[in-house]
């Protein structure tokens, strides 16, 4: 499989100074400020001072890669790697279907996937893994009144 080297102040400081930049731009159409002025301080000001040091600390790595040629290199290892990516794929496949079939019926697709892509055969696992799908989803409808995402079905019982 392939492997290649990662630079990784200069990749991680262009990377997450990119994710500054466009969550400071996008911040005013999110957090809106009160209509009137209470004196308290504005809703953006702790995402606001997150996000400054956040870029502040992007353009010190990417300094730190380029002008002092202080770096730290990192072999990937593709075949290494792709168990855990393909996992972290599989959760945003189970976000998606989340919010397109409600938790239950994600839970019930996703979870056992992924224990029978981890190695697990005996039925116990999964057994206990969508019993606790449904008992989440209960606990959170009924005890912390919180609604998960829903199908529909049954009055968004699942």
């Amino acid at each position: 499989m392939k492997k290649f080297k990662i630079k990784t102040n200069l990749v991680s400081g262009i990377i997450m100074g990119v994710i500054a930049l466009i969550l400071i731009l996008v911040m005013p159409s999110q957090v809106r400020v009160p209509a009137y002025d209470s004196g308290a301080p504005s809703p953006r000001i702790i995402p606001g001072i997150c996000l400054a040091i956040m870029l502040v600390s992007s353009i010190a790595l990417i300094i730190q890669s380029l002008v002092l040629k202080q770096e730290k290199v990192v072999e990937f290892d593709w075949a290494k790697e792709k168990p855990a990516i393909l996992l972290i794929l599989g959760m945003c496949v189970y976000i998606g279907l989340m919010l397109c079939i409600g938790y239950v019926l994600a839970s019930l697709i996703v979870f056992p996937l992924a224990l029978f892509y981890v190695g697990e055969r005996k039925p116990g696992p999964y057994i206990v893994v969508l019993v606790a799908a449904f008992a989440i989803f209960l606990l959170f409808k009924n005890v912390f009144n919180i609604s998960l995402p829903a199908l529909g079905l049954l009055g968004g019982i699942i």
